[in-house]
């Protein structure tokens, strides 16, 4: 193939792409033989005629010929069969939506219900999306719905087939409700209430006026012939009473009708009886749809329009057809071959399906042929299904059949062949292998092991340049490198194996005319294509990838060097951030392009060192790392002194690999480097003189920028260093890098001048990727030389603290235990001086054990608020002061001070101590015993025993304390396999809504069809990869003549020239004009005088930067933006956040709330957060005032205390029965949070009103429950008629009630609060662990079937929906509630009366008295002597944390 495309060139372009639907006769035609034999092979293994293994749809096997086009299976594309059915059955594909469409139209005048007014409004908003008036001004047509077309359209559907009305808008008359009782299958039936209704509305209509013996005699027609029908054994009528008339089927009360007044009505009824008390036919809808079609004919063809995505009526036929198939495509046998496994030959999937297929097909042939009528229905429902597990076999019925492939399963997921063989495939030149470090590699260089150099191989065309350097490559063969494996021509494919064979072709390279030797004769003749393939050498561009494939940089191009003696692929740590690699064992994929072409993009675009700046930011992302950073710093610090020789030596260890080195191949096969010799190194003079000469580690810097930027305007950067002010001294300046004019003034380079607007980003800037390439890859060579000379470990001492201090810590630790004790006696409120450890224990548990999650929050916060305080004062007092060895001699302090390794939490953790470890931002939970670990007593108020670590690893941990550590990094370890599955599948969503956005010529964001998006990308038009410095006046203005020479012109005394900007984009933004104008004003004048700025100049400055950052036309932005999202997600390892002040709040955050943003759009929230900026004016107390205003306030959050008491035996209305005392106490409004304004009046109206209606419904939900498990009969059923007639409850109470339940069974699983919520995380974790794409995508797809325009899911909403009596009545008197209500009198005074809202009282309400006195509230239930016992408490105890 390869050697094929050198010599081929496309003839033809797709102009555009339909999707559709096959007619019948369309898939006849594209037929080559109709398939009407199950058997596939005679006796003799030969094909069948007319079989699925016919020759007329290819050959089987390498020996057979193909009947249509006479080729052998190597040329023979395959055709199709057919299989005409015997009778139309449902298009599976369509079939939800042909469910969702009858439901909308009448059976009787085949309009839709809706009415005439409504459909044409509906029909006058579709044209007007069909001809674009929304789009724009032009309103131009076009071949194709558009995205924001099909949107808009989908959306006026929606909302239309949204209302089915019971009754037909036009005729007035009742439709039957439509179901599915499998899929595939729709059954029809009609209330004899709506029957009597709609032969009502008939005679009305038609007749004249039936009185009431008409009415008595559809009662008894009705009642008469349901009796007749029951007798007879069936329960629908048989096919010839279907065909039969009227008189036939009722002859014992045909007698009896004709007698009454109303004849014509009764028979009207029993016809109605007869026709929509059946199976609904396939058959029939086709006659139902081709009325439709008939009356609403324009809407009709919108709606094809609109499922085949074209809106040119004449490119396909507007029909009712697509819902239905009378043939089917069989496939060609090469796609359909038996799998053969030994002596054991399997048949294909599709094959026994397809067989199915055709025996159902006969047998429904044969029962009409037979006049088996009892048959016909059931043989044409399995010949439904068996069509529907064809084309989708997730719609079969049984578990066997849902695991056969069908045509459905064979494209989707990633086993599809969409996915698997066409989107993403194994590829040819190319290879894998473990990747190790090389600091002496440029970094957009990558090392090649001889293995793959011998084995990839490049197809070079033979010009008159390289012809001498192919010649050699033949000579040395596929196993010399570099050498060449083949030889090709129009006329020949030669292998280069012996030396003879390559000399011949060596000689023929001479005659290759690569240039026009004879003008105006045939171009063949003028040239003649001559193509060597050879190895991959030194100075090749490959394409390097490391998986997963998260954002643009994980993919980039780098220059080839082969090395010799090497097994692994060798690459520059600068890279390892970028494809987030380290070298453990990480393995990277090489891919070698192929053509010209590809490898001038992969030099021009894709090359690594234009990748130095993130996409997703506009960060940096290259830099140097680690023992680099060490090295930069101890070379660049004030002390660092250079003689001559190590001074050169740096340099010449730096500068030399940049050259670009001319390798020249001598006798003794060594290659040989020369240094280039366009511009020698200028080296600067020493900066110390005598007694010896001595350069500064600085002046290295300086020499090295003044090369690598030589031939260009220096420049200058001022960024403060990571280090701090104080390790450096007050005064000493070197806490901030200056370079002036390329000159290293003061400060250090350290892990921040690798970082955003630090050197290297700046020299990016302003000399482009490719300088700051050289320039890494010389600090690489330079600081590993220097490291090499000065040398770096770190010891114990670098670890010690003095003496006095660490006295001090153990101090300061010692006092953890007495804080600790403070905090839980706030914590359980108890009085001064009262510290027994036995009291204080029982405290804490009974109160941990009462109000569960929320009291174990606010003790952990009360903890952690108070530790993280005593650790924060205690790592202030050891570092860095307390070390025994200070900065920059203390090597462990260097490493993490710098950015090169660690951070200052790692520091503390050995010399000082471990802190408080938590779990999801939590401190260590207890188990049911009230214990974190064994070892330690139940509700130990003890700091250790919560998790809290004094000891430190310089000393070792006690073993309670490693494991508490070791539980926090495991904790890491889990999530971290969790979130790949749910970040991966998200990215992926992302990307497919997104890869067709791209920026046009105007500045505009648009869809593959140019539907606008966005009108200015990212509103500025700016590219982020050119956004780092557009607002930074500083910088600019410090570096304009570099800017003017590379992106504008410069005028001769200094000042820009005005830059002319398109026509699209014509001015500056306001925010950045008023930036620049701000810095401006600010800038003392004596500075202005310096830089020779005026705010003109900077406003000009600023526009030539902007208009030279805009976003060129063409840049994928849709998928930078879906790669933006989800590369970053892969880091977010915490799902839920602590908000600081409420610890019993959880924000949603990370994957979880991008699932909940992004792929379910929820209306509803888990965790609303809303943040509002206040006016100027307003204090901190204002908004304190404000947000307990807003905060929601539980039930649980006022109670102090809560009690229950059980009379087993009690005598109630005179009826025995079980009475449960709720006894509740409430806080005094003296310990409620500040400004709650929560009044004793507002709990007694909560807990006597709404909390008490929450409670009877919680205590129905467990009774019902737990009559369930016990199969006890309906407690509901007996309730009815004890109550009597006029309380049924409705079906919405019920299914309430039954939701209801679903949530209490939910929150059972909340009963293991008091262990710290391990049940829940168990469970995420057991969900998460799930594969993404088995279930996420299941799970998208049934939601997209359920969403879709015409929704078939539902099956009896909107159908015979009536009215039902609501249960909820307000209580008329104060009688009903008993004499409890008169007891309640206040004693609190009122500054106003408030209007109660009475309890809503329900049929199965318990509560029998209710008494509030001051704080104290008693409730009494009544559970009659038939109901189960109940768990009061546990109920009780549920309900506060849910109702606010």
């Amino acid at each position: 193939m390869a050697h094929s495309q050198l010599f081929e060139v496309p003839t033809e372009t797709i102009d555009a792409v339909h999707f559709g639907f096959y007619s019948p006769e369309e898939v006849r035609r594209m037929s080559f033989k109709q398939i009407v034999n199950p058997v596939l092979l005679d006796k003799r293994n030969s094909p069948v005629p007319g079989g699925l293994y016919d020759l007329a749809l290819g050959p089987l096997v390498d020996t057979d010929i193909c009947k249509s086009c006479g080729q052998r299976t190597r040329n023979c594309p395959g055709h199709f069969g057919h299989i005409d059915l015997f009778r139309p059955v449902y298009n599976p594909l369509l079939f939800n939506n042909l469910f969702s469409l009858l439901q909308a139209v009448c059976f009787f005048c085949h309009e839709f219900k809706i009415g005439r007014e409504k459909v044409q409004k509906c029909v006058l908003k579709l044209d007007a999306v069909l001809s674009g008036e929304f789009m724009g001004a032009k309103g131009s047509e076009r071949d194709n719905w558009t995205t924001v077309q099909r949107r808009e359209a989908f959306s006026i559907l929606s909302n239309f087939l949204k209302e089915r009305p019971k009754k037909c808008s036009n005729c007035k008359k009742i439709g039957p409700k439509i179901t599915k009782p499998v899929f595939g299958w729709l059954n029809q039936s009609l209330k004899g209430a709506d029957i009597r209704a709609n032969v009502i509305e008939a005679s009305e209509a038609h007749l004249p006026p039936i009185d009431g013996s008409g009415m008595d005699s559809l009662i008894v027609a009705e009642t008469e012939y349901s009796e007749t029908m029951l007798s007879r054994g069936q329960v629908e009528p048989s096919t010839e009473e279907l065909n039969g008339p009227v008189d036939d089927v009722l002859p014992a009360y045909r007698t009896k009708a004709s007698k009454m007044k109303s004849n014509q009505s009764v028979t009207e009824f029993v016809k109605q009886e007869k026709r929509f008390s059946k199976q609904l036919l396939p058959s029939k809808v086709e006659e139902i749809l081709r009325k439709l079609w008939e009356n609403e004919a324009h809407f009709c063809s919108l709606i094809c329009d609109i499922q085949q995505e074209n809106s040119r009526l004449s490119m396909k036929s507007s029909s009712y057809d697509m819902f239905f198939l009378n043939a089917l495509l069989v496939p060609p046998n090469k796609f359909r071959p038996p799998a053969k496994g030994g002596d054991i030959e399997l048949e294909h999937p599709q094959n026994t399906l397809l067989i199915k297929v055709l025996e159902s097909n006969i047998s429904l042939r044969d029962a009409y042929v037979r006049s088996e009528s009892s048959d016909i229905v059931r043989k044409w429902m399995v010949l439904q299904i068996s069509v529907s597990v064809f084309l989708d076999s997730s719609k079969a019925l049984g578990a066997a059949d849902k695991k056969s492939v069908g045509v459905r399963q064979i494209l989707e997921k990633k086993e599809g062949i969409l996915r698997q063989k066409m989107m993403g495939k194994r590829v040819n030149y190319a290879c894998r292998s473990v990747i190790s470090p090389d600091p002496y590699l440029a970094v957009n260089e990558i090392g090649i092991p001889p293995y793959f150099a011998l084995r990839l191989t490049y197809p070079e065309r033979v010009t008159p340049w390289n012809v001498s350097k192919l010649r050699h490559a033949i000579m040395n063969g596929a196993e010399q490198h570099p050498g060449a494996t083949h030889y090709s021509d129009k006329s020949s494919h030669i292998i280069l194996k012996d030396r003879g064979s390559r000399s011949s072709v060596s000689r023929k390279l001479h005659s290759s005319r690569g240039i026009v030797m004879n003008q105006g004769k045939n171009v063949e003749m003028e040239t003649e294509v001559k193509v060597v393939h050879r190895h991959l050498h030194d100075g090749d561009i490959v394409l390097v990838n490391r998986q997963p494939t998260l954002h643009k940089p994980s993919m980039m191009a780098h220059v080839v060097r082969v090395l010799k003696g090497e097994k692994t692929l060798r690459m520059h740590y600068a890279n390892c951030s970028t494809y987030n690699a380290d070298f453990d064992g990480d393995e990277m994929n090489i891919h070698f392009p192929q053509d010209e072409v590809s490898r001038a993009e992969a030099m021009n675009i894709v090359n690594a060192n234009k990748q130095y700046i993130v996409p997703t930011s506009g960060d940096p992302i290259r830099g140097l790392i680690q023992d680099h950073i060490v090295s930069s710093v101890l070379l660049t610090k004030k002390d660092t002194f250079l003689t001559r020789d190590d001074y050169h030596q740096l340099l010449y260890s730096s500068l030399v690999p940049l050259a670009a080195p001319s390798f020249s191949h001598g006798r003794s096969a060594q290659k040989v480097s020369k240094l280039w010799s366009d511009e020698d190194v200028q080296p600067l003079l020493p900066a110390i003189w005598k007694p010896v000469p001595l350069w500064t580690g600085k002046q290295v810097i300086t020499t090295l920028l003044n090369h690598v930027t030589r031939g260009h305007p220096p420049f200058t950067v001022l960024k403060t260093g990571r280090i701090p002010r104080d390790y450096f001294g007050a005064n000493s300046g070197e806490h901030e890098l200056l370079i002036q004019k390329n000159e290293f003034i003061h400060g250090v380079i350290d892990k921040a001048q690798f970082g955003k607007y630090g050197l290297v980003h700046t020299v990016q800037e302003f000399y482009g990727g490719n300088t700051a390439g050289i320039l890494l890859s010389a600090f690489s060579r330079l600081f590993t030389v220097y490291l090499q000379m000065h040398g770096f470990t770190c010891g114990v001492d670098d670890l010690l603290v003095v003496d006095k201090l660490d006295m001090l810590r153990n101090k300061l630790l010692g006092e953890s235990e007495k804080g600790s004790e403070e905090v839980h006696s706030k914590f359980v409120v108890t009085k001064d001086g009262d510290t027994d450890p036995i009291k204080m224990q029982m405290k804490i548990e009974k109160l941990i054990r009462r109000n569960g999650e929320s009291a174990v929050a606010r003790l952990d916060r009360m903890m952690c608020s108070a530790l993280n305080g005593l650790t924060s004062k205690v790592n202030e007092n050891i570092i860095p002061k307390g070390l025994l060895k200070h900065f920059p001699k203390n090597c462990l302090s260097l490493m993490t001070m710098t950015g090169a390794k660690g951070g200052l939490v790692n520091f503390t953790q050995i010399s000082s101590l471990l802190g408080q470890q938590e779990l999801e931002g939590k401190r260590v939970p207890r188990m049911a015993s009230g214990k974190t670990l064994p070892c330690f007593p139940p509700w130990d108020t003890a700091s250790r025993a919560g998790g809290f670590i004094s000891d430190r690893f310089l000393t070792g941990l006690r073993p309670q304390e490693y494991y508490f550590h070791c539980m926090a990094g495991r904790d890491g370890l889990v999530d971290t396999a969790v979130k790949t599955s749910r970040s991966g599948y998200l990215q992926r969503c992302l990307i497919k809504n997104l890869e067709c956005l791209k920026v046009s010529y105007d500045h505009t964001v648009r869809d593959v069809d140019g539907s606008i998006i966005q009108f200015r990308y990212g509103e500025d038009g700016v590219d982020v990869l050119r956004t780092s410095f557009i607002a930074e006046c500083e910088a600019l203005a410090l570096n304009e003549v570099i800017i003017s020479e590379r992106i504008g012109d410069q005028h001769a005394n200094g000042p820009l020239l005005h830059f002319n900007s398109n026509h699209y984009i014509r001015d500056l933004p306001v925010a950045l004009q008023d930036k620049a104008t701000k810095f401006i004003d600010n800038l003392p004048k004596s500075k202005q005088v310096v830089l020779n700025l005026r705010k003109e100049n900077l406003i000009e400055l600023m526009k030539l930067k902007y208009f030279s950052s805009l976003a060129q036309a063409g840049e994928s932005v849709g998928v930078i933006a879906a790669q933006s999202v989800g590369e970053p997600s892969t880091q977010m390892t915490l799902n839920t956040f602590h908000l600081a002040g409420r610890g019993e709040m959880n924000v949603t955050l990370g994957i979880p709330r991008l699932q909940e943003i992004l792929m379910t759009a929820s209306k509803k929230i888990q965790t609303p957060v809303m943040t509002c900026p206040l006016k100027e004016g307003k204090t901190s107390d204002d908004a304190k005032r404000l947000s307990a205003k807003l905060n929601p306030v539980s039930v649980a959050d006022i109670v102090q205390s809560m009690e229950v008491c059980v009379v087993p035996f009690s005598l109630n209305d005179n009826e025995q029965c079980t009475i449960y005392k709720l006894k509740m106490k409430l806080y005094p409004s003296e310990v409620y949070p500040p400004y709650v304004n929560i009044t004793l009046d507002d709990c007694e109206e909560a807990l006597q009103g709404k909390f008490l209606r929450v409670l009877e419904d919680a205590i129905e939900v467990y009774i019902k429950r737990h009559s369930r498990i016990n199969g006890i009969q309906n407690i509901a059923a007996k309730n009815d008629e004890a109550l009597g007639e006029g309380t049924n409850q409705s079906e919405e109470e019920t299914t309430k009630i039954d939701e209801e339940a679903v949530d209490d069974d939910n929150d059972e699983d909340n009963d293991a609060e008091d262990l710290g919520g391990d049940v829940q995380k168990r469970r995420r974790q057991a969900t998460d662990e799930m594969d993404y794409e088995d279930n996420a995508e299941e799970t998208s797809e049934q939601n997209e079937e359920e969403s879709q325009f015409m929704d078939g899911t539902s099956e009896t909403i909107g159908q015979d929906t009536e009215d039902m009596e609501d249960n909820a009545e307000p209580e008329e008197s104060p009688s009903e509630r008993e004499p409890a209500t008169e007891s309640m009198e206040r004693n609190t005074k009122s500054e106003k009366s408030k209007i109660r809202v009475p309890l809503m009282r329900k049929k199965f309400d318990r509560n029998i008295y209710m008494e509030a006195s001051g704080l104290d509230f008693e409730f009494h239930f009544k559970l009659k002597e038939n109901e189960p016992h109940i768990l009061l408490s546990e109920i009780t105890q549920r309900q506060p944390k849910k109702y606010t």
